[in-house]
This record gives C-alpha cells, structure tokens and sequence, in this order.
C-alpha cells in the first residue's frame, strides 16, 4: 500500500459520477459516496470497471456503523478491491474496531488477504469528545478526519479541527481535514494552508477544481516550528 502520509487529497464523488472525468482530476484517492441508498450504489459498476485500469486507488466513503446498510456497503467495497474506507460518523474507537470485524468478515468471503482494507475514520461531535478512543483501536486505521458543522471561523470548529490534528498525531495516523465551506480560490487556499499548519496532511473535497490548490498546498513541507510531532508509532494490532 502506498505511503498514507503521502495522500493530499481525496474527492469525494456520487456514484452516478462520470468515472472517466473523475479519474483526470489529479486527486490522490477518489471517493465513491456509499451513505444513499442502496439503489444509488447501481451505477458503481462502472467506475469498478474502469479504476481497475487507472493509477488512482478508488476508496468508499461508508455510512455510520449504525446504518443498516453499512454491512452491504462494506461487502460491496472488499468484492471491488478497495484501497480503503472512510466512516462517516465515527463515535470512537469502538465503531473502527466495528468495522475492522465486518471488513475481516467480507475479505475472508472475497478470498482477499486480511488486513488488506485500510480505514480512515471521520469523527462526529462524540468522536471528537472522545478523541483518544482512537489511539491503537485497530492496526487498520491510517487516518482520522473530522465531521462538525458550522462557519470555519467559529470557536467549535477551530476545537474541533485542533483536537483531531492532535488525536492524530498521538494514535500515529494522518490527520485528514474535512470539506472546506470556502467559495473562492483564496479561501479554500487559506483553508488548507491553515489546516496544514495545524498537522493535517491532506484534506476532502467535493469539488474537482479544488484538487489542484489542496495538492499544491499539502505538497509543501510545514513552516519550522508549526509540525505537530507523532507521539507513538502506527498501532501493530
């Protein structure tokens, strides 16, 4: 598996979007939205057909361990060869480890090697309370993100953002930051110059013409003095 800390962007798509037209767009994971219903999974067949062809690892963006269709989901990505998997929703360490069993499940079913899917896990307001859950959860999990609403500016966010970069760092993880409400060039630049600054590694977009200015940004190297450092090595178990 490729260098997770090596990983600048992840553009996170519908599955009705044109896979040929997504894989042009520069990003260093696509993202295949799994949280709709499962009829709107239908037009995944395609994109399955073509990522299989192309140097850009596909990845699915799975609902919270509590949906009923999180087990499909799951057994869908493994039967794909997925690279690895976002959970949305993540309320701690026990949802990973959660995810770890249905994963170790459908791989044993797909005839695919254990340990093969990695997880990214994108933690809700419990999540964030609850941070240090993460730390040696599952020797899967090479990443965490953040999902929190409200403006970028405001006090909840700049916590949440900052609790994450830390947790991260601790569990030994790439910090991943979440979907920029920025609506111009500028701003989504100084979003991921300021997310970068604080330790995130890479961020989601839903957007292909930000991919090239959160590659450009993550590219670069962390102003001296502004590195959070990792405290432990990535989790054996």
């Amino acid at each position: 598996m490729e260098n997770p800390w090596k990983i600048r962007s992840w553009l996170l798509v519908e599955p009705s979007a044109n896979p040929a037209e997504i894989l042009r767009s520069g990003a260093d994971r696509i993202v295949a939205d799994l949280t709709g219903p499962v009829e709107s999974w239908r037009p995944l067949n395609d994109f399955w057909r073509i990522s299989a062809e192309a140097p850009t690892p596909l990845c699915v963006l799975l609902p919270p361990v509590t949906s009923a269709r999180t087990e499909a989901a799951v057994e869908l990505a493994v039967r794909a060869g997925t690279d690895s998997v976002l959970l949305e929703g993540a309320r701690g360490g026990a949802d990973v480890q959660h995810l770890d069993v249905l994963l170790r499940v459908a791989e044993s079913k797909a005839g695919r090697p254990a340990y093969e899917t990695s997880i990214v896990a994108l933690a809700d307001a419990a999540g964030i309370l609850s941070a240090a859950s993460f730390r040696c959860c599952s020797r899967r999990l090479t990443g965490l993100g953040w999902q929190v609403q409200g403006a970028a500016v405001s006090d909840t966010v700049q916590l949440a953002r900052g609790t994450v970069a830390l947790a991260a760092a601790a569990a030994g993880v790439m910090a991943v930051d979440a979907v920029s409400d920025a609506t111009d060039e500028a701003g989504l630049r100084s979003a991921c110059i300021a997310a970068r600054n604080s330790g995130f590694q890479g961020k989601i977009s839903r957007l292909i013409s930000e991919i090239p200015t959160i590659n450009e940004v993550f590219s670069h190297q962390l102003p001296v003095g502004l590195v959070i450092s990792k405290t432990s090595d990535p989790p054996s178990a």
